[in-house]
């Protein structure tokens, strides 16, 4: 028995055999397969959760009537710095503490002693609650994209509230049962999605500029426009359509969830 665990772990790749090591450090057995993603499909797999363009092309039109386009311009790039800093020091920490558990047990190991337990077991529940709400606004999004496509094309059809609900759960059993069932080939699904991101950016832009030409808005309107139909103070409404860039860009802390399954390159993935 020793003798084939000892052949197995020699025809495991280097890296592997280091983040093994680096795990034994920390006083933490490796047990899940690390070879089912590549970095590529990582990367992937980052980049499709994020996926800031189409999230704001289908969420738009909630940041502009609180603060206007001025609002969701600079709400992107103000929410892309301050994402950008949050990245690289959770790649501080998961170069230190190479885990799949992520900021729950970076949160114990920060912590006092005395709250460890405290303070990781809020910070996984904060996460957990974070993701569901996150699943299931993706699948409403795509439930209302397909109904809207409906409607486009067929001028008679009305969506009903129990339509919209119904489609909402289709797409959320798809989503579930392909993660249940089709998990071995995930890794590629990654790999396409990234790139059929960046065709679908790429064509979706020239398709808007050629569709909207020649009546453009003036770069005065699209850098420093405002619009105020929230309700709220100017100041309060302009902060709220900064959300829209913050909900686009926060979900790029999901790589390192994945660490037991891409040894190398999960650093360059997260950021």
């Amino acid at each position: 028995m020793e003798e084939n665990r000892g052949t197995a772990r020699q025809r495991r790749p280097k890296a592997t055999a280091e983040a093994d090591a680096s795990l034994e450090l920390l006083g933490i057995k490796s047990d899940l397969d690390r070879n089912s993603f590549s970095n590529l499909s990582m990367l992937g797999m980052a980049f499709a959760i994020v996926n800031t363009w189409c999230a704001i092309g289908t969420t738009v039109n909630a940041s502009l009537p609180s603060g206007g386009p001025s609002s969701a311009v600079w709400g992107i790039v103000i929410a892309g710095g301050f994402n950008l800093c949050c990245g690289v020091s959770l790649a501080e920490f998961l170069s230190a503490y190479p885990t799949a558990g992520g900021q729950y047990h970076w949160a114990a190991v920060a912590s006092w002693k005395s709250t460890r337990r405290a303070v990781s077991y809020i910070t996984g529940w904060i996460n957990l609650a974070a993701w569901v709400c996150l699943a299931g606004a993706n699948c409403l999004l795509v439930s209302g994209i397909i109904m809207s496509y409906a409607e486009l094309m067929y001028p008679g059809f009305q969506q009903t509230p129990w339509q919209r609900f119904l489609l909402y759960i289709a797409v959320d059993a798809i989503a579930l049962s392909y993660n249940l069932l089709a998990n071995r080939f995930l890794s590629h699904l990654n790999k396409y999605n990234m790139f059929f991101t960046l065709a679908g950016f790429v064509i979706s832009l020239v398709a808007i500029l050629a569709c909207a030409a020649p009546n453009f808005q003036s770069a005065k309107f699209v850098f420093g426009g405002f619009i105020n139909e929230s309700g709220w103070p100017d100041g309060w409404a302009w902060q709220l359509g900064l959300l829209q860039g913050q909900v686009h860009i926060d979900p790029s802390r999901a790589a390192t969830h994945k660490l037991t399954t891409a040894v190398k390159g999960i650093l360059r993935d997260c950021i």
